[in-house]
Order: C-alpha cells, then structure tokens, then sequence
C-alpha cells in the first residue's frame, strides 16, 4: 500500500479476498455472487453474473465473490494491466508493477523474454512483464482462490472465437454496430483525428446524431512526414467540427519520453512522441472518442506468407515476421549472439501466445489482437487515461465477433472497410488518408532523432556496462560518435536499439537495489 498510488480506499474485505482502489469500482450482484469491475472498455453492456460474463461482456477486470471463493480475472483480450505475483498460499495483485516489486526484500530477475519482445513486437507477450517474479494476466483468466488450497488459474473462450465466416454481416450492420457504442452524452465531446480511417468513421457517426457537440483533436506522430495534420484537417473541415492540433516542441520528445516510458510502466515503445497530446487532451475535462482497435479488427487481412503457410508452424513464424520487420538482425548491430538470442525468445514467445489460433480462420487477426495490442492499448489506459474518460467504440465484444466473421478475401484490397467507409463515412471517405498507397515524400526531421535527443539516450547507455555489452561494434561507435549517431538513425532499426537500450538501462536504474542481473546469452 505504501508503494501505491495516494488515495487508497478499502473496497472489499473477506477471509478470502481483499481489495483497495484509488476510485471506486463498478459493482454487481446475481443471486450469490457479486463483484467489483474495474476499466471497463465495453460500455452499455447488462450487469455480469459471472467472471467470465464480466470479462467478454464488459472488456473488464475485476473481483467476484461467491460462495466459498474469490475470483480475480482480466479481461477476455488480456489488454488491462493487471499483474500478479505469489508468494507462499498469498496472491498479491495490481495494476501497477512498483508495488508487487516491494513485498519482500528478495532479489528480483529480468525476464529476458519480456524484453526481446519488447523491441520485437514492441510490448511483452502473454503472462510477460518486464520481472520474472511478477506475471501479466493472460486473457480470459483467472485467479480462483478457496478454503481448500492456494490460488489457481482458470481460463475460459470467448464467443467470439465462434465467428463464423460462412455468414459475414453486412459492412452496413458493422458501422451501426459501431455507432451503437458511441454513448450519447450532452455536452462537448472530443475525437482523436488522426489521418486514417479508423478515426474518420468514428468521427463521422458521431457528427452525424444531430444534437453532436463534436470538436477533433489532432498532433504529430513524430514520423518525420506529419500527414495526420493536413489529412485530419481536411476531414474535419469537411464534417464541420472544430479542429485542433496539439504541435510539440523541437525537443518534446526528449522531454517527454521518459514520462511515457514511466507511466507505461516500461512496457511498450510505443507512444513515446504522445505526451503533449495527452496532456492536452487531459486539460478537456470532456470524453475522448479513440480508434483503438479498429485497424487490426477490420483493415488488416494476413500476408501472403501466412495463408500460403502449409502448416500451423509456418504460419506462426510467417505472421511473426510480418509484424517484426522493424526489428534489426544485423550481425554488426549485437554483440554476438544478443541478435540470434532476442530474436529467439521473441519467436518463442509468439508461438505460445498464437498456438491456441492455429485453424482459426481469423488466426492474423487474433495474433495482432493478442500481442502488437497490448502495447498499443496502453496509450487509451496509461496516458490519456486515467486523467480523461476514453470512449472506445471498436473495443466492444459484439463489433469483435463482427470483425471475426469477416473472411480474410474480403479484407483484400482492404475493400470491406472501404464499404464500411462508404456507407459510414460517404462524405470523407476519398479524402486523401495516411492508409493510402503510392509513393511518399522523404520525411523530413523527427524530434526523436534531435542530436540532444539522440545523445541523451546514448548517454544512459553508455552509463550501463551490462546493457552496453548486448551492443554490437555499430551500435557501440554511435554511442560515442555525434555524426555516426545521427546516420545510423536515419533508418529504423538501430533508432529502435537504440530506444530499446535506454528504456532498459533508465529501468535498471530505477529498480537497481533490487535487481539480480542474469545475462541474456
């Protein structure tokens, strides 16, 4: 409690279970269960009567007690943070990691394979988090714990994974669908409007109900083109909503970024250019309707790599290599054997986290949903949440079933969501978008690659022999060489090292006292 955030309040006590929050949950009853849920991304939905009702129906985690039990369970996608860690017949969990490394004063371990996936998919995967001592909630799990013994896992499938695509819904039917999850609330409320379509639609359904306050919200990705600018202000002119754009400083993202890796808790290199945004977006006092989940639902089918796989295997490894290419393998970029050992881990990792999927007609979809997610899911719940009240229309376990019903011929082209458009979107779906292909123009400076940003994040490797050892002899002259920094992050490989590197050196110093260094090789 004291390594927790201020505010505390007991919730629920009992010989089995006991709960503190910050807030005060949602709670339910059914007969002789009832519970307590906690970030629920599904709004709208009827109470649960069970943990499992609570984590498909409502997206949520949560405590349920019933007669002679306790359940803790996450929600059916595994997307909130809520982690664990058991010592003796005790369970202790929470949503953020310092407390559960504070239980005790024995050593505690990197999980290496948390971090070769945090640069290979960009987040840990499954039960990963960046401690080996303390596990990530898997989705559609839970902790049961009884009189008759300690804690144990239960599991359960989601209906979702019925989807049948023999009978697809009409693009139509998945937009109302949508437009359905979008709460009606009097007064102003805000969009984030980026350049492609997830946001666009969401925005137009929004716009169109006629008592809509609607004003959109937009800011630089940090990508060195800044398209999002122009092509959300396009749409938003063309709905007639009031726009505007969150421009960060030149060295925001040297700012910033250790206050997004703080607040993500080191779990993702996503997102570390959205801190202005999300400050601005903190200041509304208003709802905040976000595209999250809405590409890998509907745009994205599978490269050819995967349904040409002839075996569920290869089609792993395929969709594994599809979702990694920014990852570099260059033998002058890791000191021998860091490379050939990250990349191994990460496939492993993959692999057990996918392998339920194999035969699953959506199996690209799901294995987006279930590891690239989890990180992005952390920009909604871990900056611009918890301050401000997202809204998340795609992260709804009826548009879900929707999405998985959708064949993957028809996502060619991405031509469904292009009806989905049309019949959503009409008077904004040709304008011209970030998801659109052709050639684009070279991109010009990123706040990321700044010569201070560039050497503050050199610097903090440097200052870590054991991280700096994992560097190969590329890697190692950027650190010392201003020129050679700026030209080797000209391209996206070693610039991701290079992040990757720091966030791993600043977190061990953040937990030093308390860490065990094992080697990665």
């Amino acid at each position: 409690m004291a390594a927790s955030p201020r505010g505390l309040d007991e919730v629920h006590r009992s010989p089995l279970a006991t709960l503190w929050s910050t807030g005060e949950p949602e709670n339910w009853s059914r007969g002789p269960r009832s519970g307590y849920l906690w970030w629920p991304a599904a709004g709208g939905a009827p109470q649960p009567g069970t943990w499992q009702e609570a984590a498909e129906r409502r997206l949520a985690a949560g405590l349920v007690i019933e007669p002679g039990g306790a359940v803790l369970h996450t929600d059916a996608l595994g997307l909130h943070e809520l982690n664990v860690r058991r010592l003796g017949d005790a369970l202790y969990f929470s949503a953020r990691l310092a407390p559960l490394t504070t239980l005790d004063r024995d050593p505690l371990h990197v999980d290496w394979s948390a971090w070769a996936n945090l640069l290979v998919m960009m987040t840990p995967l499954g039960d990963e988090t960046p401690f080996a001592e303390i596990r990530h909630m898997e989705p559609a799990t839970a902790w049961r714990a009884g009189r008759d013994g300690g804690p144990r896992l239960d599991r359960f499938a989601p209906a979702w994974l019925a989807a049948d695509p023999s009978r697809p819904p009409a693009p139509e039917d998945v937009v109302e669908l949508i437009a359905a999850r979008i709460p009606h609330r009097a007064g102003p409320v805000a969009i984030g409007l980026s350049g492609g379509w997830d946001s666009r639609l969401l925005a137009a359904l929004a716009a169109r109900r006629a008592s809509a306050r609607i004003e959109a919200w937009t800011t630089s990705t940090d990508d060195g083109l800044d398209l999002d600018i122009p092509r959300a202000r396009t749409v938003a002119a063309a709905l007639g909503v009031p726009h505007h754009v969150v421009r960060p400083g030149p060295e925001s993202w040297l700012e910033e970024h250790g206050e997004v890796w703080r607040r993500t808790q080191y779990q993702t290199l996503h997102h570390s250019w959205a801190m202005p945004y999300a400050r601005a977006v903190h200041r509304l006092r208003a709802p905040l309707i976000d595209g999250c989940l809405g590409d890998g639902l509907f745009r994205r089918g599978a490269p050819a790599e995967v349904t040409g796989a002839n075996d569920p295997g290869r089609a792993r490894e395929a969709m594994w290599r599809a979702l990694s290419t920014h990852f570099p393998r260059q033998e002058e970029v890791w000191a021998r054997g860091a490379g050939e050992a990250i990349a191994e881990l990460g496939l492993a990792a993959f692999h057990r986290v996918t392998r339920p999927f194999d035969g699953h007609h959506a199996m690209p979809v799901l294995s987006r949903l279930t590891t690239r997610y989890r990180g992005i899911f952390t920009s909604p719940s871990w900056l611009l949440g918890p301050e401000t009240e997202v809204w998340l229309p795609f992260a709804d376990p009826d548009v879900i079933a929707a999405a998985l019903s959708v064949p993957l011929p028809a996502r060619e082209d991405h031509a469904y969501y292009r009806a989905m458009l049309g019949y959503g979107a009409a008077g904004v779906a040709t304008l011209p978008s970030t998801n659109d292909p052709g050639e684009r123009p070279a991109p010009g400076p990123q706040r990321k690659t700044s010569p201070a940003a560039l050497s503050a994040l050199a610097g903090s490797v440097a200052a870590d022999g054991d991280v700096r050892d994992l560097l190969g002899p590329r890697m190692l002259a950027t650190l010392k060489d201003p020129e050679l920094r700026a030209r080797q992050t000209r391209w996206s490989g070693p610039l991701y090292v290079l992040q990757w590197a720091s966030m791993l050196a600043r977190w061990r110093a953040r937990h030093g006292s308390r860490l065990a260094w094992t080697p990665l090789t």
